[in-house]
């Protein structure tokens, strides 16, 4: 991973939690989750890779141990201060955390039943190579879960738009020296499912969040006076977000890839 790139969520790590408890940072959560609870449900070693600062591993763990049994939930993310406040928010929750590497996973072959990687892949230096270690660590069988951005989202356009001060703000940051830039690789399906082919067999490949990001983030999820407008327009298009998402033509145009594939060995 760049220097550059663990520059960056290192110095997002602090207030990571608050970006994530945006409006559209908790529809996203709400829709991964829904989508992600079966197979959590189902597992009995799971792993979270790239972890952040632990959310998505505090909900398998939380909802793990409300319906019993013998389960294991892990962390792991290459940003040492993303594992800093994981550890600080995950109170007596069954999880444990480690700083890690997507490419050189510090496992056994075989050692989990599930993968789950929200959002991360995009962040890793290759996803070929991480795709190896995924397949390693996992049992025959057992599934990876993710969510991708999606090189061919539409609304990216619009994105353009309405975020053009921050765009203009991280260019700034770069010229004086800050962490304004990041590594981020974006995949479009055909190239998911040229990179999954032969090691894994696709359970479910579609889109997630469609209108959603038509809506201007900046200034309606950036500032929370406006908050309530944006939870509005969320909660009044998620039906039709939920319908367009696995359309054969606009889901491969959403925001996100939502992959579920499962270990051929």
């Amino acid at each position: 991973m760049s220097n550059a790139t663990l520059q960056f969520y290192n110095e997002q790590a602090r207030r990571y939690a608050e970006l994530r408890a945006r409006p559209i940072q908790v529809y996203t959560d709400a829709a991964e989750r829904a989508a992600l609870e079966p197979y959590a449900l189902a597992a009995s070693d799971i792993l979270d890779l790239g972890c952040g600062e632990g959310r998505l591993t505090r909900w398998i763990a939380a909802m793990k141990r409300k319906h019993g049994g013998s389960f294991r939930v892990h962390g792991v993310d290459f940003s040492p201060e993303m594992i800093a406040q994981a550890l600080r928010f995950n109170g007596d929750l069954p999880a444990t955390y480690g700083v890690g590497d997507a490419m050189a996973l510090e496992f056994p072959d075989g050692s989990f039943d599930l993968v789950a990687s929200c959002t991360a892949p995009n962040n890793f230096p290759t996803l070929e190579g991480a795709l190896s270690e995924i397949h390693r660590v996992l049992r025959p069988g057992g599934i990876f879960f993710a969510t991708i951005i999606n090189a061919e989202e539409t609304a990216r356009f619009a994105r353009y738009v309405y975020y053009a001060p921050y765009f203009l703000w991280r260019g700034v940051k770069r010229l004086g020296g800050g962490a304004g830039g990041y590594h981020r690789v974006l995949y479009s399906r055909d190239e998911l499912e040229r990179l999954l082919a032969g090691r894994f067999e696709t359970v479910e490949l579609s889109g997630m969040r469609v209108v959603s990001d038509f809506v201007p983030e900046f200034p309606l999820n950036v500032w929370p006076p406006l908050f309530p407008i944006m939870r509005g327009i969320l909660k009044f298009t998620r039906d039709l977000d939920r319908r367009l998402e696995r359309h054969p033509h606009f889901g491969r145009h959403a925001r996100f890839h939502l992959v579920v594939a499962r270990a051929v060995k």
